[in-house]
């Protein structure tokens, strides 16, 4: 299957889960959709694509890894979406499908973290916050490199997003902190598999109202 019906597929599937597990499931699938565009990216004969698509591919993994948590074991499946992946189609269109995708998966788990009620679910969500960024911003690059990269602006989840619609409510800058005010364990945090130095997400930005 072409890779924007994927994409398409997964923010229909997003926007339509109703569950805390449901949702971190399918932040999951997009992860791992992420990640298997960026390795047919990374098989390319074009040498600017190559490099980031293999960085894409493995960003996509760490974020999958991060959202891997216990709550959604019940509604996990096997990256059957991505496993259905079988063009790219043009990578212009599919790179900024990509990045919408990746602005919906980080805008709804920040909702997630604003609410939640664990330190174990808080964690999970600022983990893929972190994870999403870090794959945004490559997918951003790899969109750059193929000509598709006029006409757009850096936000704060990384990479870039299109204009927001006229009227649309502006971004506050909300610093979160997780249910009671701890650190979490190393079972609660996912390994960073980033490079040295890259720091985490300790401010997102969430719509106002």
């Amino acid at each position: 299957m072409e890779a924007l019906r994927l994409i398409r597929t997964a923010r229909h599937a997003l926007v339509e889960a109703r569950h805390v597990s449901d949702v971190l499931a399918e932040a999951r699938q997009a992860a791992l959709l992420i990640e298997a565009v960026g390795a047919r990216l990374a098989e390319s004969e074009d040498d600017e694509l190559t490099g980031p698509g293999q960085q894409l591919s493995e960003a996509g993994a760490h974020a999958a890894v991060c959202l891997d948590r216990s709550i959604a074991k019940g509604a996990l499946v096997s990256g059957a979406r991505a496993a259905r992946l079988t063009e790219l189609g043009d990578p212009a269109a599919t790179l900024g499908a990509l990045e919408e995708l990746l602005r919906e998966v980080g805008e709804t788990l920040v909702v997630l973290a604003c609410g939640a009620e664990t330190e174990s679910l808080y964690w999970t969500c600022i983990d893929g916050v972190d994870a999403v960024s870090e794959c945004k911003d490559v997918a951003a690059r790899l969109r750059e490199a193929v000509g598709g990269g006029a006409g757009r602006e850096p936000t704060a989840l990384g990479g870039a997003e299109p204009e927001r619609a006229v009227g649309a409510p502006p971004l506050l800058v909300v610093r979160l902190g997780p249910p009671g005010g701890g650190e979490p364990t190393a079972q609660e945090r996912a390994p960073d598999y980033r490079a040295p130095g890259v720091a985490g997400a300790s401010e997102v930005s969430v719509p106002a109202g």
